[in-house]
């Protein structure tokens, strides 16, 4: 990693944020050319590996890495739509969201809420608990009882948060989100019709392909997919030195600067992700369209100061579970 530091005092905030706002415009064509080319090659794979099934699960095995990748891409587009950035039209963009929420278990109304509150919360002390993973202090767990801290141990634990996290979240919670702070019709009928959606794909898979389809494809597809959308997710906001205050100093500006990270991969594997490892860039001004975000951080020099990531870091990333106020730091339960 490349300790590098921006300094933020330094760098006119006005002058940034209008530069980077010019890339906010959406090229339509583009746009669909994507999504078309995403969405095929996802559906020829999942068909691939259907058909695998009767040659050898081996090979089926094999197909199941990048027909994943392509449905974690198909994530970040509705993860754009839900931000109206991926087309330029908000009604298309909500359209084909709800669409895509069906195929990605996401509720597409319900999430660009709770993720809408996760840009305007991000790390704020005051404003945890809608739309991002469960972050204590080390001394909130230190006043822990000894269940608590076991279960948040349990909870921040890798193998749980990409075993059975996605499953809680994708699997049950998106089906029924109890915990909505965002009651409306609109918002419950669109959680609804995307679980009617699921269930007539998964219907389709077992009178079409089997049950074998269904279990052996479909699940752990969806599976992948989903931990690959959790990690992503888990390391763009949790790393050492993380930014979070309390509300009263709390600034957009330097939660997008210093609490959003820039991971740097292949510009292949970057394209899969839909360029949203440029984190900082997307926290900055979400209205851009994450297949801008490479050209806007080509183009403007103090977008390449924020110290940069890579592989090597993400361990890293999931050896941390604790903010320690006192050093202003990310650490780990050897600290409590």
């Amino acid at each position: 990693m490349i300790n590098k530091e921006p300094d933020i005092a330094a760098i006119d905030e006005k002058g940034l944020l209008s530069r980077v706002s010019a890339f906010c415009i959406a090229n339509n064509k583009r746009a669909s050319l994507e999504l078309i080319f995403t969405l095929g090659s996802f559906f020829i794979l999942f068909s691939l590996m259907a058909y695998s099934l009767e040659i050898s699960y081996w090979l089926t095995f094999l197909l199941l890495a990048p027909t994943g990748a392509l449905l974690t891409r198909t994530f970040t587009i509705q993860h754009d739509c839900g931000h109206f950035s991926y087309f330029s039209s908000p009604k298309v963009n909500g359209l084909v969201g709800s669409f895509l929420g069906v195929l990605t278990l996401t509720p597409y109304h319900y999430w660009r809420r709770t993720h809408r509150y996760h840009h305007a919360a991000c790390g704020n002390l005051d404003k945890r608990g809608i739309g991002d993973l469960d972050t204590f202090t080390l001394k909130e767990y230190q006043s822990f009882s000894r269940f608590r801290k076991l279960w948040y141990r349990i909870y921040r634990n890798p193998a749980f948060m990409l075993v059975v996290g996605p499953i809680a979240l994708f699997g049950l919670k998106h089906r029924l989100p109890l915990d909505n702070p965002f009651h409306s019709v609109k918002t419950w009928a669109n959680i609804m019709i995307t679980n009617i959606g699921i269930g007539m794909i998964a219907a389709s898979i077992v009178y079409f392909l089997g049950w074998e389809a269904l279990l052996l494809v479909y699940l752990p597809v969806c599976l992948l997919a989903s931990a690959t959308g959790v990690a992503l997710f888990f390391i763009h906001h949790q790393y050492e030195d993380m930014y979070w205050v309390e509300d009263d100093k709390w600034s957009h500006f330097k939660t997008a600067l210093h609490g959003s990270s820039y991971f740097e991969f292949s510009k292949f594997l970057s394209w899969v992700i839909s360029n949203i490892n440029l984190h900082h860039i997307h926290h900055l001004n979400a209205r851009v369209p994450l297949y801008r975000l490479r050209e806007c951080l080509e183009a403007i020099p103090e977008l390449q100061e924020v110290p940069q990531r890579t592989f090597r870091d993400i361990p890293n990333c999931f050896k941390l579970a604790l903010w320690d106020e006192d050093n202003k730091k990310m650490v780990g339960f050897a600290a409590a």
